[in-house]
């Protein structure tokens, strides 16, 4: 397995450096994108990026057309050194003046991990795998271009046992759609979209004659983003950022026979947050952008039965930072500088009812993750192809390995893109 993960990992280097040496003799120009280049500049809201874009809101194909992009995958931590996670590939085609379409593969966009762990590790049921996507999108006027984009992912398994009887069948899936819209104004954009999703799963279990059914009810996750982008100083180019964010999700998992049910729970979450920020050019082909966020969270984890355990959790969020900071070393190479940061009022209450009834009730302040505070990464560019990773902090403790001599990653997560518009 080791060797063919070497071969894979240098038959990768091949291809990239290939794309390198065709693009470097053609004309034309990178567009950074992807979640190594978002994490780099802090997890910014308040930046434009082509893969975010197109992922939230696919009216943004109209403008990103003729255009492929992914991410070549996260380091995991504790396994292989040649195992990368997080791995999705894009492409979207410019199909006429006014037409865009393009396919996104392998790119989790449900609320699987919502399911409590029972549902993998009691009932065996996986999360849907090779998730596809389709986008579309329309230029209806020289301002307005809307977007659709269907998602579907699915999984399943049967098992016959030795008893012609005895059989388990399980599944699961996600479908789903989202809509979006771009309209450009005088001075900047606005965009909104809205995305939901449906999510099931059922396990079907017969063991002579006796059938067990276990599935969920509603299982839909919704949501809805919208922001806007208007220039409010056109010498220093200084562009003012608001956006909106709220999404809501929720599974019931029932049983039939009720007295062979588990996981019993009633699952419901709700997130709503916002914030205002800038984005203005610095360092000629540079970029600034950041600003201040609020937000409020909502978890219920509400048991079905007379007796469990029910749990509420609430975070109101405020304040949250995010600033980023993008700078060209040179044509070719792109530096990256982020900084996140939120503190957040946490209440939790637990009420316990199995046997003697007990409710457990704590408040207080929680902070996001310091290993998240400051960001780094690095964007080499190679005409019209773009490949970009963030670096982590060990490197800059631990040092190169050839003045150190210890063994650290360069890149912690790495996204690539190419053009090929004209």
């Amino acid at each position: 397995m080791k060797g063919n993960k070497m071969k894979f990992a240098k038959l990768l280097s091949v291809v990239l450096f290939a794309v390198m040496l065709l693009t470097s003799v053609s004309y034309g120009q990178s567009i950074s994108s992807g979640t190594a280049r978002y994490e780099a500049l802090g997890y910014n809201p308040f930046i434009k990026d082509a893969s975010i874009d197109i992922n939230r809101n696919p009216a943004w194909t109209t403008v990103y057309r003729n255009y492929t992009f992914g991410d070549i995958g996260r380091n995991a931590v504790g396994t292989d050194q040649y195992q990368l996670t997080d791995q999705f590939g894009a492409v979207n085609f410019g199909v006429s003046k006014d037409v865009a379409l393009g396919l996104v593969l392998n790119k989790y966009e449900d609320n699987w991990t919502d399911f409590p762990a029972a549902i993998d590790t009691v009932l065996g049921i996986k999360r849907p795998v090779v998730p596809l996507k389709i986008t579309l999108g329309w230029q209806m006027s020289p301002k307005f271009a809307l977007g659709f984009a269907p998602y579907y992912a699915a999984w399943s398994s049967e098992q016959q046992f030795t008893a012609v009887t005895d059989i388990t069948k399980l599944s699961s899936s996600s479908l789903g759609a989202t809509v979006g819209l771009l309209s450009k104004l005088e001075n900047g954009w606005i965009e909104g979209a809205v995305d939901a999703k449906f999510n099931s799963y059922k396990s079907d279990v017969t063991v002579g004659t006796t059938n067990t059914v276990q599935n969920n009810q509603g299982g839909m996750n919704l949501s809805f983003f919208t922001r806007g982008f208007f220039l409010i100083n056109k010498s220093m180019g200084l562009n003012l950022v608001p956006y909106l964010a709220f999404s809501t999700s929720s599974w019931n998992p029932i049983a039939v026979p009720t007295s062979l049910g588990y996981p019993d729970n009633q699952f419901s979450t709700m997130n709503l947050g916002g914030g205002i920020g800038v984005n203005m050019p610095v360092f000629d082909n540079g970029l600034l952008a950041g600003g201040l966020s609020f937000g409020y969270s909502s978890l219920s984890d509400k048991s079905a039965l007379s007796s469990g355990r029910n749990i509420t959790n609430t975070a109101f969020v405020l304040p949250a930072f995010n600033l980023g900071l993008e700078w060209p070393f040179t044509d070719w190479m792109t530096g990256r500088v982020g900084y996140s940061r939120a503190v957040a009022s946490v209440k939790n209450n637990v009420e316990t009812t199995i046997g003697t009834a007990v409710t457990t009730y704590t408040k207080g302040t929680a902070v996001s993750s310091p290993d998240q505070t400051i960001t780094t990464g690095l964007g080499f560019h190679f005409n019209r192809f773009s490949i970009d990773g963030t670096v982590g902090e060990k490197l800059f403790k631990d040092g190169f390995y050839i003045v150190t001599g210890k063994i650290n990653e360069l890149f912690g997560m790495l996204s690539a893109s190419y053009n090929f518009g004209k």
